[in-house]
């Protein structure tokens, strides 16, 4: 008997032992995702979310717009199957899936598309003005239920980025069509709102949101059953709650926050570039700085500018190299372009040659007996501080004066860039979808018209951006935008800094995540459908049944 129990004994131990070295884990469903984000939401409603980073998100994760923008920037059907636009550029016309239905089980409708466009026309109705203004120069028609076509007062081939849901998410008419629009904004709809998107809102108060996924809506289901949001008052705070393990993800790592984030054991940390670019801005009227009007004070102020420099070592992560007002991803790049590597010697001999000399010794230089000093502007955040006194040492070495005024976002441009009452001021500019340069630096753009704020005026620049807004030939397209770069990288109306980085913070106990190109910071749930955070045990003979090793991430 004895020998008998200690036979199955060692048959025990060894199925035991062949199960652990022939199982592994492997995801399983269930969990849900924590993320801290600064701030509350204010109007889940897309076609008032673009002033708040919490609304923008929840509104690109609850609606859709009739095309979105993929990984490489490219315009792709949404509610919209299929579209055209016309030889002119000035008609556009969509044609709606024939499967998409809101989060209620009701069509959506062509009739839900005018309404939406009726709404962002209204003047009652607190939009964005620029955005106000296209729409009220669109004419919008229903063909059938599932047909719309827009047509445009003059052309523009940049006119499908105006239908995704960064600046046109479809609402529901059957919902919205009781309030008045100038009642919009305080309706509660606004906080419970009824969307067609891959997640539906299913709770919300001042302390969290939680979104649920419409399976319907993604190829695969995901694994987790659900994404919160947690507010919280500022970055630190959410760093705290990552620290505590509160919260599986940090919205976004400032670039004041990077070390201290780096510091947290259990955080791991995704990067990837933000379609934009921040910039040392000239005002070509500067009263107390009008040297800055001439092209070759400017290249003399870009070639004494160790750019290389001040990103590796005084904001390291914040951004990569930037030259040109196009992304070097966009099909409209062109490399072929004047950059401006560090070269002291070169800068000052172009200030000896524009008559910038001096003549008294005192580091400053000096013409018609004027100094050559200005004052630039920039935000309060400490990277942009760093950044500002880092350009002053290098511009002082080569006979420069700079002064660094912080001030506050706000404060910058109502108080300076609106009525373009400084010399320089470091900027930063969120691009989206289509290349189109035309509002930042076509001159009919100069402020308070529009968002030229330094003032630039190039005929022939002009003459280039108009023609590409013609036309819909990409090929035609990237001929112009090729030639405008080169006269912007010839007569530096700002000088071009870096095209910014995203930091995303999430928990090692968050499995499968990764996170690509980004078109905006919501775009980082992209592949939300492959994360995970359980898992189970199961055989390579189940696992190989059940075809899990074809699953992306598996390996």
């Amino acid at each position: 008997m004895i020998a008998l129990l200690g036979v199955l004994l060692i048959v025990a131990l060894l199925s035991y032992v062949t199960y652990s070295y022939t199982s592994q884990e492997t995801p399983a469903r269930g969990g849900i995702f924590i993320e801290g984000v600064a701030g509350n939401p204010q109007y889940i409603n897309p076609i008032l979310c673009q002033y708040n980073e919490v609304d923008r998100d929840l509104c690109a994760l609850i609606f859709n717009g009739l095309l979105k923008l993929d990984e490489n920037g490219e315009w792709q059907p949404d509610l919209a199957e299929k579209w055209e636009a016309g030889p002119n550029s000035d008609v556009f016309t969509f044609t709606l899936r024939s499967d998409i239905r809101w989060h209620d089980g009701l069509r959506i409708t062509a009739d839900d598309v005018i309404f939406t466009v009726e709404l962002l026309q209204d003047p009652d109705l607190p939009v964005l003005p620029d955005l106000a203004n296209l729409w009220r120069s669109v004419i919008a028609a229903k063909i059938d239920d599932r047909t719309v076509v827009f047509r445009l007062s003059q052309p523009y081939a940049a006119f499908p980025d105006y239908v995704t849901i960064r600046w046109f998410g479809v609402l529901p008419k059957h919902y919205w069509e009781r309030y008045k629009p100038i009642d919009i904004p305080k309706a509660q709809l606004n906080t419970q709102p009824i969307g067609s998107g891959r997640f539906r809102l299913v709770e919300i108060d001042s302390q969290h949101a939680r979104l649920e996924p419409v399976l319907s809506q993604f190829k695969t289901p995901p694994y987790l059953d659900a994404l919160e949001f947690r507010f919280f008052p500022d970055y630190p705070s959410i760093l705290a709650a990552a620290e505590a393990g509160e919260v599986h993800g940090v919205r976004r790592i400032l670039p004041e926050y990077q070390r201290q984030a780096e510091a947290i054991p259990d955080l791991q940390l995704f990067t990837s570039p933000l379609p934009g670019y921040t910039m040392i801005l000239f005002n070509f009227d500067a009263p107390n700085a009008p040297f800055l009007a001439d092209q070759t004070v400017r290249q003399a102020l870009a070639y004494g500018l160790d750019r290389e420099k001040l990103l590796r070592d005084i904001i390291p992560g914040v951004g990569q190299l930037a030259d040109s007002p196009m992304l070097p991803n966009s099909w409209a790049y062109n490399p072929d372009i004047p950059r401006y590597p560090y070269d002291p010697q070169k800068a000052q001999s172009l200030l000896e040659e524009a008559g910038w000399g001096d003549e008294n010794q005192d580091g400053i230089r000096e013409k018609d007996g004027a100094s050559l000093a200005f004052t630039i502007l920039t935000d309060d955040a400490p990277h942009s501080i760093a950044i500002a006194q880092a350009m002053a040492q290098d511009w002082a070495r080569i006979g420069v004066k700079v002064t660094p005024q912080p001030v506050s976002f706000t404060g910058m441009v109502t108080d300076f860039l609106l009525p373009r009452t400084f010399d320089a001021a470091l900027v930063s500019i969120e691009l989206y979808g289509d290349p189109d340069p035309y509002p930042l630096w076509h001159s009919t753009q100069i402020s308070p018209k529009g968002q030229n704020f330094g003032g630039w005026q190039n005929r022939e620049a002009d003459i280039l951006m108009e023609q590409a807004r013609l036309t819909s030939n990409r090929d035609v397209r990237k001929q112009l935008y090729d030639e405008f770069q080169r006269i912007f990288a010839t007569d530096l109306p700002a000088l071009l800094l870096y095209y910014p980085l995203y930091t995303y913070g999430a928990s090692t106990a968050v499995h499968n995540m990764e996170v690509g190109r980004l078109n905006e910071a919501a775009d980082r749930f992209n592949t939300f459908e492959r994360w995970y955070i359980n898992t189970r045990k199961i055989t390579r003979t189940e696992r190989r049944t059940l075809n899990l090793d074809k699953l992306p991430g598996s390996e």
